[in-house]
């Protein structure tokens, strides 16, 4: 469901071909060879209802081909335990493993380019200075942020509450309605039908139920119904959103949750190791913005 486009609407054909190759002076015929979306023969969006979305459904193989740790140095790979911050982001020519040496500690290391004469790899450094200096600049290029989505927060939180609030009044409203319908059908039936009646008044007392359960749920909303933001609670959710160094640092805040944010904004990052210092080029989600950094 995850690969097939038919679950995104889609009807495709030609998604894979026959490969044909000589090995020791014989034919030798493959099939079933996967294609590149843009060489498949055909594709009709839009063909039938589907179960997600077509962008649903490139969004998923974006996560997929990124989560393919072992396809390819310029994938980052699955978001992994372990402290590394940065791994599947850095780049020195070819993309840096991490060596974990400790629950905090460990090293980037590139092991592909090994000098022939002192067997030693090009890259290698802790992770501690560097995954710091790129969580500083990163938080400092969202902060701007922060202010206008704690607001957008207090705003989105109120409306959804209101708008979950007037459905379920509405919804009473109906029921009542049907509940006052059945009792009119109760009361107009000849009671001597017993047949008649009994039915009746079963769907009478379906409705009588359905507006007791809206009743409690329209109670329930209306006391979770968040409260107008006091000055005073406004002020500490703003003094949060200004420190989010505060809560990058949380304890609750794990080690996969800050690699996901990192890899929210950030595309690639290219480091060169110079005279015990490390030089990055970082490039940020969007675009071609870019950015440098020394550490």
């Amino acid at each position: 469901m995850l690969t097939n486009p038919v679950y995104a609407g889609a009807y495709v054909f030609g998604r894979t071909a026959t490969r044909t190759r000589v090995e020791d002076g014989r034919k030798v015929v493959t099939h079933g060879v996967a294609r590149r979306r843009e060489d498949w023969a055909v594709v009709i969006r839009d063909h039938h209802d589907g179960y997600i979305s077509w962008t649903e459904y490139d969004r998923n193989q974006t996560m997929i081909a990124n989560n393919a740790n072992m396809k390819g140095t310029m994938v980052a790979g699955a978001v992994r335990n372990g402290s590394g911050l940065l791994v599947g982001l850095l780049r020195c020519g070819c993309k840096l493993k991490v060596l974990h040496h400790s629950r905090r500690d460990a090293r980037y290391v590139c092991a592909t380019h090994v000098d022939p004469s002192t067997e030693k790899r090009c890259s290698v450094f802790s992770n501690m200075r560097i995954d710091a200096a790129v969580s500083a600049e990163v938080l400092r290029a969202v902060a701007p942020l922060a202010l206008e989505a704690a607001l957008q927060l207090i705003s989105d939180s109120k409306q959804a509450g209101s708008e979950r609030l007037r459905q379920s009044e509405l919804a009473l409203d109906q029921a009542r309605y049907e509940a006052a319908h059945a009792r009119r059908q109760y009361d107009a039936v000849d009671p001597d039908n017993r047949l008649v009646a009994s039915e009746r008044e079963r769907r009478w007392n379906d409705c009588l139920a359905a507006v007791a359960r809206l009743k409690d749920q329209v109670r329930s909303l209306r006391r979770e119904q968040p409260c107008a933001v006091g000055d005073d609670e406004r002020m500490t959710l703003m003094a949060l959103a200004d420190d989010l160094p505060a809560l990058w640092n949380h304890p609750a805040a794990s080690v996969e949750t800050r690699k996901r944010i990192l890899r929210t904004v950030l595309k690639e990052i290219v480091v060169t190791a110079e005279s015990g210092r490390l030089h990055l080029v970082l490039h940020w989600q969007g675009g071609g913005d870019h950015s440098q950094l020394e550490c």
